[in-house]
């Protein structure tokens, strides 16, 4: 099913190629070392369309120490604003309940602003801004997923 979830991360590409630093391109065009990579450390959950059985949606999940971390967050570009996006999050927090989590948090590009607006619908707030403070947090257990430019937002449960 990874090759699914990869689709449904490849079909935004688009929207990111303008936007973020070349050196984390690799995080939205993906291949097979990613599928690899990620498959191991992360929980993946797809969204299918009931009237074509189209997978439409991918979203991850990960619990990092004291909260729940969403890591990629798509629903194909087709499909967008049609509520399905919302169906999604709202199962990711039920997740992170479910796990005892307390909030859940995710990055956003601070220029995709279509992606924040859609993330402080669901009830998502800023949280931080700044590199070296999102680095730092639990002695660095965000390193891995960072990409320039990215706000870290938090919503609690």
């Amino acid at each position: 099913m990874m090759d699914e979830v990869r689709a449904c991360i490849n079909s935004n590409y688009d929207l990111y190629k303008s936007i973020s630093d070349p050196r984390d391109m690799s995080e939205h065009q993906v291949g097979d070392a990613w599928v690899e990579r990620n498959f191991k450390i992360r929980e993946f959950y797809l969204l299918r369309d009931d009237s074509t059985g189209q997978f439409i949606g991918a979203g991850s999940f990960q619990v990092l120490g004291t909260f729940a971390y969403i890591g990629y967050f798509y629903i194909k570009n087709n499909f967008q604003r049609k509520g399905y996006g919302p169906f999604l999050m709202k199962f990711l927090e039920q997740h992170a309940i479910d796990s005892k989590k307390k909030d859940l948090r995710l990055f956003v590009h601070e220029k995709a602003t279509w992606a924040r607006k859609f993330y402080e619908k669901m009830g998502f707030v800023i949280y931080s801004s700044n590199k070296h403070e999102i680095l730092s947090i639990n002695k660095g257990i965000l390193v891995p997923f960072y990409e320039e430019g990215s706000l870290l937002m938090k919503k609690k449960l």
